[in-house]
């Protein structure tokens, strides 16, 4: 794959830039109108509300509707990638993260496969009121490793 510059770039370098804008220009300032450009078409997220499958359109809405009135800060993350999934080790302060004036400070190990230079599907198990719960065809299929 080409850069902008016309260079050759792995895939992993690309995936990781992909993941510094979704941070960068979308999460750190709360554009939540970069999303259907970074993610979908179609998006599956497998966090504290489940599973579920939703567009780059219904996610953006869903984050513009609770997330409004936020502001992030003292936002750090290191990126792992390799093949098509790409792994973030984070942590942020979300300021008036319930309208009220509440701040909450969010730590993270988060996964994401890649597809078409988009992000197709996510894991966050870290964030309170994850249920779990998972089952084996939630988890990529080159890594489960079956025992005796």
């Amino acid at each position: 794959m080409l850069n902008q510059e016309g260079t050759q770039v792995s895939q992993e370098e690309n995936n990781k830039s992909l993941m510094r804008r979704w941070y960068d220009e979308m999460w750190q300032p709360c554009n939540f109108d970069l999303i259907p450009e970074l993610a979908g078409p179609h998006y599956t997220r497998h966090d504290m509300m489940g599973t579920r499958t939703v567009t780059g359109e219904e996610y953006r809405d869903s984050l513009k509707m609770f997330g409004a009135t936020w502001t992030i800060r003292d936002f750090n993350y290191f990126l792992m990638s390799e093949g098509n999934f790409i792994t973030s080790i984070g942590s942020w302060v979300v300021e008036n993260f319930d309208g009220q004036g509440t701040e909450a400070q969010w730590d993270w190990v988060q996964s994401f496969r890649v597809e078409g230079g988009r992000l197709v599907e996510t894991w966050l198990p870290a964030m309170g009121g994850t249920d779990m719960q998972w089952a084996a065809s939630d988890i990529p299929a080159q890594s489960i490793l079956v025992r005796g």
